[in-house]
């Protein structure tokens, strides 16, 4: 087509031109918002409330994020249903539940209703994911542009990101099914950008002196080698292995080995593990709103896949596990 073009008369060829700059200019603002939007979710300081809306059901939380040389601290509090807080500081978190006077130590994983980074190359997603500039908005007091993220297949959800102006702060991300239903959706109400976030913003709301404490899914001996043995014969297109761990588990017996596979947008977690007892066996697949999970046995192995993408994909996954002496 660009040959063609190149030889018509000069006024459609500067037409073309022209439309050819706009477009990618249009791709350039979009990769410069996603690149703020990765500053801000992994090191800005900020805080808000926003409505998280999963399975029917609606939540209200606020958060407070804040980043310095020691790494990353957050803090969430539930402001409907049952009290509860969590705060990270770093890879660890501390959950609490005043009604129980409960407080449960563990290891930090995604943060609730926000969506972690995205890769900075778009071309990464191009052969997966169309991603369009689909409006303007006004979200929480801020204007911000909505880019949609629209899956080339069954495979992977579709997303729809409210992306700050100022910063790229996503103030609403909706998740969609296969069908372009949506099925998880979070909104900030209040918003606003700090300079610094003072200590005290991370303290509990509560005094624990008399609660509870357990530890749950902490390192109790470190890393462990991964077992190079363990495969993942058919990946879904797009999706590669990010990163093998594995580590002894407070909550298992035995050293739990831990894959993440991702397509630059959506990430799926594999966990494997033996266990001493075949009746604690769990099989089959799971569904909880946007989450999807596989379980399966092999060679007296516990198999899970859990992942934010289709159950289909975690099956596939999770089918095609193998296990390989290396020799």
């Amino acid at each position: 087509m660009i040959l063609l073009r190149m030889l018509i008369i000069l006024f459609i060829t500067c037409s073309f031109f022209a439309v050819s700059a706009n477009a990618s200019a249009v791709e350039a603002d979009l990769q410069q918002l996603l690149s703020k939007m990765n500053q801000t979710l992994e090191r800005g300081n900020y805080e808000g409330t926003f409505v998280f809306m999963h399975n029917g059901n609606v939540e209200t939380m606020s958060i407070v994020h804040g980043y310095s040389d020691s790494g990353v601290r957050e803090k969430l509090v539930s402001l409907t249903g049952d009290a509860r807080e969590v705060i990270r500081d770093q890879d660890v978190l501390t959950c609490i539940w005043p009604r129980d006077k409960l407080v449960v130590i563990e290891t930090a994983s995604a943060t609730h209703g926000l969506p972690s980074s995205l890769p900075s190359n778009l071309n990464e997603m191009a052969f997966h994911y169309k991603l369009t500039e689909v409006g303007q908005a006004r979200i929480a007091g801020h204007d911000c542009t909505m880019v949609r993220f629209e899956p080339l297949d069954e495979l992977r959800y579709g997303h729809e990101l409210c992306l700050e102006a100022q910063h790229g702060m996503v103030l609403e991300s909706k998740t969609f099914d296969v069908n372009g239903k949506a099925i998880e959706n979070m909104m900030f109400t209040s918003f606003r950008m700090r300079e610094t976030v003072p200590e005290n913003l991370f303290q509990p709301s509560v005094h624990l002196n008399d609660y509870t404490w357990k530890t749950a899914s902490v390192e109790l001996n470190g890393e462990l080698q991964p077992d190079r043995a363990w495969k993942v014969e058919k990946l879904p297109p797009g999706f590669s292995l990010q990163s093998v761990s594995r580590r002894l588990m407070s909550a298992s017996n035995n050293p739990v080995q831990h894959m993440v596979l991702t397509d630059g947008l959506a990430s799926v977690s594999v966990f494997i593990s033996k266990v001493d007892d075949p009746g604690h066996m769990y099989k089959g697949a799971h569904k909880q709103g946007v989450i999807n999970a596989y379980a399966r046995d092999l060679n007296q192995h516990q198999i899970t896949v859990v992942g934010e993408v289709p159950q289909g994909t975690v099956k596939m996954i999770g089918s095609s596990i193998t296990y390989t002496p290396l020799k």
